[in-house]
C-alpha cells in the first residue's frame, strides 16, 4: 500500500504538526503547570494564584512525559520509515499509551477545584472532569479497536497475495 508523494506529503505534514503539539503540550505540563490555577484580583490590584494541581501531579507526570516522548518518536520514525504496517502499529501503541494517561487522570486526580469560588461549581466540575477523562479513555480504547482490526484486515490481504 504505498503513498503517492502528494499524500505522502500530507502524511508527513500531519506527522510534524502531531509532534509539535505533543512537544509543546510536554513543555507546559513540565514546565508551566502552575498556570493550571484559577486566578483572582485583589483590591490592590495584586493577582492571587491559587493552584487547581495537587502533589498528585507529580506522580502522573511522568506518565505523561512518557507517552508525550513515545509519541514524539513514533510520529518522528514514521516520517523516515515509509511502511503501512510500522505506522499502523504505531499509532496503535501511541493510541494505547493515550488511554493510560486518560485512565491515570482519573485514577490519580491531581486535581484541587475547592479554589473555584463557586460552591456550585465546586460539586460539578471534579464530576465533568471525570466522566471527560472517562470518556476519553472509552474513545481512545474504541481507535485502537478500530486500527488493530484495520491492521489484522491488511495483514490477512498481504498473506492472500
Amino acid at each position: 500500500m504505498e503513498s503517492s508523494p502528494r499524500s505522502r506529503t500530507g502524511e508527513i505534514g500531519s506527522h510534524i504538526s502531531i509532534i509539535l503539539v505533543t512537544v509543546a503540550n510536554l513543555i507546559f505540563f513540565a514546565f508551566f503547570h502552575k498556570y493550571i490555577a484559577w486566578f483572582t484580583t485583589e483590591p490592590d490590584g495584586s493577582v492571587t494564584r491559587l493552584s487547581m494541581l495537587t502533589n498528585d501531579y507529580f506522580t502522573w507526570l511522568p506518565i505523561a512525559i512518557t507517552a508525550s516522548i513515545l509519541a514524539i518518536v513514533a510520529f518522528t520514525v514514521m516520517i523516515f520509515y515509509d511502511n503501512h504496517r510500522f505506522r499502523m502499529t504505531a499509532e496503535i501503541i501511541v493510541v494505547i499509551t493515550g488511554v493510560v494517561v486518560a485512565v491515570s487522570l482519573v485514577s490519580i486526580f491531581p486535581f484541587d477545584f475547592s479554589v473555584i469560588p463557586n460552591a456550585t461549581a465546586v460539586d460539578v466540575v471534579p464530576i465533568v472532569v471525570r466522566v471527560f477523562f472517562i470518556l476519553l479513555a472509552v474513545f481512545y480504547g474504541i481507535v485502537a479497536l478500530a486500527q488493530f482490526i484495520k491492521l489484522r484486515r491488511y495483514i490477512a490481504k498481504q498473506e492472500t497475495r
